[in-house]
């Protein structure tokens, strides 16, 4: 599976990162560090057969400049997944419309649905594979350390998921 995913300033970044560890501090499931998931929030999520010229796809993207975000927001995917969640506002949905427009007209690519526009829930997973105890522990750990974060989206990145494997970033 292949990642289009923003990357974010260095303010962001290290709070989110912080949420990460604490959570894999507290819950004991260090998932999130031992498969290197840098704090990301993914825009495309999608399969194909010829990996070939992603890249030329991808640098498709360059003409996205860099924007801000709001992350605002703390939510849980049951049973497994806690994540911070950012104001879906014109800059993102534009973000997710110019990837889906490169690569949908793709026929070796099977987008994920739920990574279609107007179907798509931007999200930042801080905690995965969590058990029922380690969610509940996940939520205490938020409760106590999450506060809204603003900053700017300044990159972007195609990757490979399982483990994470940049295949090229560049700045926005």
């Amino acid at each position: 599976m292949y990642l289009i995913s923003a990357y974010f300033d260095e303010h962001v970044t290290k709070g989110l990162q912080r949420l990460i560890d604490n959570i894999a501090k507290e819950t004991g499931n260090t998932y999130m560090i031992e498969n290197n998931v840098p704090p990301h929030l993914t825009i495309s999520s999608f399969e194909t057969r010829k990996p070939d010229n992603l890249k030329e796809e991808f640098m498709k993207l360059n003409k996205i400049g860099a924007g801000e975000i709001n992350i605002f927001s703390i939510g849980q995917f049951l049973p497994y997944v806690m994540y911070a969640t950012p104001v879906l506002d014109e800059y993102l949905m534009h973000l997710s419309n110019e990837v889906y427009d490169i690569f949908s007209v793709r026929e070796d690519v099977t987008i994920n649905r739920c990574y279609k526009p107007y179907n798509w829930f931007p999200h930042i997973t801080l905690g995965k594979k969590l058990e029922k105890e380690q969610m509940i522990m996940a939520m205490r750990v938020l409760q106590t350390h999450f506060v809204p974060i603003k900053g700017k989206i300044v990159r972007v990145g195609l990757s490979q998921t399982n483990p994470h494997k940049d295949i090229i970033q560049f700045n926005i």
